[in-house]
């Protein structure tokens, strides 16, 4: 099958993250493979070298239409969706558009069409699907979450991150810096709990637009600790005896899944997609989203007894299977067979 993969996002966050893996996992199933991205994006270094893969750079959905002999286009993030919708009125190129994040469709008409052209709007979770569904009710929709990345834990870089916080044990968050991804709710969850867990350390992975804010709010707190980007986030995971997620919206969240892969138990909001990967009690715990207090309570409990972190951490560890890049990737390709064979 020829299929055309197109990602115009300016950067390289969770979803550029997510089309990686897909197109390392079909690079592996005899696929020819384009992709088509913005000048100099991360994504060409990311898959340099990777058989069977063409690279075409693109700045901008009106540009790069000159030529293309594709079976179908997955468009990977919102400017893709125009891309595509043009192919399709040039050449007939029937097209998929994966839907990563559950705030509301634009209004205006373009967006419409885009949306209710595709063949299928594959949504990561069902809290995407009824947001995709209230805009473009005639929508075909298929839900395919996120799968984990498999991000490798060396044992020395764990030993040396632990060695870093000798004495603490690690309560740890993951991420863009930004307001919606609820740190200043970890922050305060942290001040909370600062003088009866003078042993728990909260580390912050990530940069972004609102650092100096979320700094800011963490003031002078010494249990906060802002690591910046790190490239072995693997190995920071396995680090950790908690990973928290208490975003106040949120697409799907596959740093979750992350977390889960490498043994640790998740505590996440009950917002957006994050309940279709925790079941309470059983895979995790959910909290109010934006409720400091709530996830202090939360997070206290799992400190309190290791016997339930390990039953989450095992039971999360159990579903893993079906969020694998090679069952995620399963899905695509028979949902990629349905599409140019209907």
């Amino acid at each position: 099958m020829r299929i055309c993969h197109v990602n115009l996002a300016g950067g390289f966050s969770g979803g550029e993250r997510q089309t990686v893996n897909l197109i390392r996992e079909l690079a592996g199933r005899q696929h020819q493979q384009t992709l088509v991205a913005r000048p100099g994006s991360r994504l060409f270094d990311e898959l340099a070298g990777l058989p069977g893969l063409e690279f075409r750079s693109c700045k901008h959905f009106l540009l790069g239409h000159t030529a293309g002999a594709w079976d179908l286009i997955h468009c990977h993030d919102g400017k893709a969706a125009y891309w595509a919708y043009l192919e399709r009125r040039l050449r007939k190129t029937p097209y998929l558009i994966t839907r990563r994040v559950d705030n509301p469709l634009g209004k205006g008409r373009f967006t419409r069409a885009a949306y209710t052209a595709a063949s299928r709007v594959v949504c990561l979770s069902n809290a995407i699907a009824q947001s995709v569904l209230a805009r473009v009710a005639s929508a075909t929709i298929a839900v395919i979450p996120s799968s984990f990345s498999g991000f490798e834990a060396v044992p020395a870089d764990v030993s040396a991150i632990r060695q870093r916080f000798a004495g603490k044990r690690l309560v740890g968050q993951v991420g863009r810096l930004l307001e919606h991804k609820g740190y200043q709710v970890t922050i305060a969850a942290a001040q909370q709990l600062a003088a009866n867990y003078p042993d728990v350390m909260f580390v912050f992975l990530g940069e972004g637009p609102d650092e100096d804010w979320l700094k800011q709010q963490a003031g002078n707190a010494c249990n906060v600790c802002f690591v910046g980007h790190q490239n072995n986030v693997g190995s920071w995971l396995a680090a950790l005896e908690v990973f928290v997620f208490p975003s106040l919206h949120e697409g799907l969240g596959s740093t979750v899944l992350d977390a889960m892969q490498h043994g640790v138990p998740v505590i996440g909001a009950r917002a957006g997609g994050i309940p279709d990967m925790i079941e309470q009690e059983k895979t995790g715990l959910l909290v109010a989203p934006g409720d400091a207090p709530d996830l202090a309570r939360a997070i206290a409990g799992l400190l309190d007894s290791q016997p339930r972190r390990e039953a989450l951490s095992d039971n999360a560890t159990a579903q893993l299977e079906a969020f694998s890049p090679s069952t995620i990737a399963g899905r695509y390709q028979d949902l990629y067979t349905a599409v140019c064979t209907a």
